[in-house]
């Protein structure tokens, strides 16, 4: 089969129907012991080095445990995992039959190891002194051997699957390493067609790609790195998450992941289709069961049609002459600006406020997609339907501020993003409620020797790894950045700023495989600082917007969106269309605006219930005076 054209269904096929890839295994097989403690009886002391140790001898006698799970692990996991995909696999040297898709074995495992489950994490109990993988001659040719980690790694056993593979030219070889390896480790890791490496891959392709290790074969060698967040196979890459930690651990899951993306590639599985398979089964499988090969083709097969959706919602983001109302403003930032206006900054107000904007009549005329917070998006619409399924029901997309904050870098003023830690996750609950794109910011300050080098590629690698995990999740990535209003810095100064914060955003989203077609870029446009004494013209500030994006930005990038950034409405609607008279442009120019459309109506609402309608009407005049300015 071609590895290139194959798809999920016909992975499937190949795992049902008789096209079977022999795989060998080499390991050693355990009997892990899976013990919840009961907590009222645990007694852990940390030693010097800050390692729990508990006092237990196993007998019940001083401690109890109120969960017990025993099952098989080291190479044994790799076997079920195979088995379960419909692939041939066996263990050097051990005696085995399946029943009703069950390991039974004939031969009780020597080693146990002992795993104990507690508040403050896992404790390990293994074997003082673990057995030595041995070399039995196959009885048949296997077309894959597989080193499990759980393999004890001796320079004999490496000479024998050197001498094996040399009378059998066609068996192919994968080896699963941990970073550090023994010297007998180094050359069974230079000798595998595919290694599997518990590492973040390199960030440069000229880095190692384990530490001491030369490749010996680098034009044909598979590189699977697999860290705690990510699989990465070539040029394809799955962000996971472990939700179960307390009895799924990486002894289990790595293994878990390894034989996996073996199994769908040893039938001619692509990258993507291996990478993607993987994640699945270790965020679902559990210490008694993984997926089955149909099950995870109707998940694989879920996963592809989600995100093939990601270009086509960018697409009707920016397919009509229609802007973004930014909404995402947090309850502080929201608060201030209520009393600015002389409001009462309550959460009844705070609620009023927002329902007077996102209900406006018409408002599907203007704008295709609103900014919210998690939070807003999910609050109830007068206790009915929330805000997602509200204006998702009006022909609105609606997205989400997925960033958390500022935070300044070290001994200066300027800031890094914050949210990233937990944003896999947090961004699969998005997708689940109902949001279909997610913005996150990035801001720059303009001063003599700011934004400086630092400031530039934190934030960008930060930009670069949310875009990559938003697509990954099924949203459309909207990258804001943002070159801060205030300041007295001259309309030169900005094109420098501007451009070259932009071509470090690109340069970093083509180097994490971004796929910028499905990308969306809110921009700041090029103006003067707020308290510059000359100011820029609309003239001006619309040459230089123009210039600096046409100049800076990739043509196959989803869209432009131009924000407001602290210029009030009637310059920043002039701004807008000073810079569209300046294309046309290779990809679609719209605005998001915050504080230019929602001034003018707080200050026509100033909290009394009688001025909604006129409030509104004020917020439909602002967005269509915007829409003309960018036709």
């Amino acid at each position: 089969m071609s590895r290139r054209k194959i798809n999920g269904y016909h992975l499937e096929r190949a795992c049902y129907n008789g096209s079977m890839s022999k795989i060998l295994i080499i390991g050693n097989v355990l009997k892990d012991v899976y013990l919840k403690l009961d907590q009222r009886q645990n007694d852990f002391e940390a030693d010097e080095n800050g390692i729990s140790w508990l006092d237990l001898c196993f007998n019940g006698a001083s401690h109890h445990f109120f969960h017990r799970t025993s099952v098989y692990g080291g190479a044994a996991v790799s076997l079920s995992i195979l088995s379960r995909l419909g692939i041939d696999a066996r263990i050097l040297g051990s005696r085995t039959e399946f029943k009703d898709g069950e390991i039974l074995w004939q031969d009780e495992p020597g080693d146990y190891r002992y795993i104990l489950c507690h508040d403050g994490g896992i404790t390990y109990f293994v074997p003082s002194s673990r057995k030595m993988t041995d070399w039995e001659m196959p009885s048949g040719t296997p077309e894959w051997i597989l080193v499990d980690r759980s393999t004890v790694i001796s320079a004999r056993l490496v000479d024998e699957i050197k001498n094996f593979m040399k009378f059998s030219p066609t068996t192919k070889l994968a080896v699963h390493v941990e970073k550090r390896l023994s010297p007998a480790g180094q050359k069974l890791a230079e000798m595998a067609d595919i290694l599997f490496v518990e590492s973040e891959p390199p960030v440069h392709s000229e880095e190692k790609i384990v530490d001491k290790i030369e490749i010996d074969k680098p034009n044909t060698q598979l590189v699977c790195h697999i860290s705690p967040r990510k699989i990465t196979l070539g040029d394809a890459e799955e962000s996971w998450q472990l939700s179960c930690t307390d009895m799924m651990t990486h002894l289990t899951v790595y293994s878990t992941i390894v034989a996996t993306v073996l199994g769908v590639i040893s039938v001619g599985g692509t990258a993507a289709d291996a990478v993607l398979w993987a994640r699945l089964n270790a965020e679902r499988s559990t210490l008694e069961s993984s997926l089955s090969a149909r099950k995870l083709q109707e998940l694989a097969k879920k996963e592809t049609e989600k995100r093939t959706s990601v270009k086509l919602v960018a697409k009707s983001l920016m397919a009509l002459k229609h802007g973004i109302l930014a909404a995402d403003e947090s309850e502080q930032t929201l608060t201030e600006r209520l009393i600015n206006f002389g409001i009462p900054a309550t959460a009844k107000t705070r609620q009023v406020y927002r329902e007077l904007l996102l209900t406006t009549p018409e408002l599907r005329d203007y704008v295709s997609g609103v900014i919210l917070t998690p939070e807003t998006g999910l609050a109830k619409v007068d206790r009915r339907e929330n805000y997602i399924g509200f204006l998702t029901g009006r022909g609105i997309i609606v997205g989400v501020k997925v960033e958390t904050g500022q935070k300044k870098l070290d001994n200066s003023n300027e800031t890094v993003t914050l949210g990233i830690d937990d944003l896999v996750g947090r961004l699969k609950q998005y997708y689940e409620d109902g949001f279909r794109f997610a913005k996150w910011r990035a801001v720059f300050k303009i001063s003599s020797n700011q934004p400086g080098y630092m400031a530039i590629q934190k934030n960008v690698e930060l930009v670069a790894a949310f875009a990559r995990e938003c697509q990954l999740a099924g949203l459309v990535p909207v990258i804001e950045s943002q070159v801060e209003y205030a300041g007295d810095y001259t309309i030169e100064r900005s094109i420098e700023v501007t451009d070259r914060v932009l071509m470090n955003i690109f340069e970093k989203l083509e180097q994490r495989r971004v796929d910028l077609a499905s990308c969306i870029i809110k921009t700041n446009m090029v103006t003067s600082g707020k308290e510059a004494v000359a100011k820029a013209t609309p003239k001006e500030v619309g040459m230089a917007t123009a210039a600096v994006l046409k100049h800076a930005t990739p043509k196959y990038v989803g869209g432009i969106l131009l924000l407001s950034g602290g210029q009030d409405a009637k310059t920043a609607t002039q701004n807008l269309a000073a810079t569209c008279q300046n294309g046309p442009f290779p990809w679609p120019v719209s605005f998001a605006f915050g504080r230019a459309l929602q001034d003018p109506v707080m200050a026509i609402w100033k909290g009394d219930a009688d001025n909604i309608k006129a409030a509104q009407a004020a917020l439909r005049r602002h967005l269509q005076d915007n829409v003309e300015a960018i036709k």
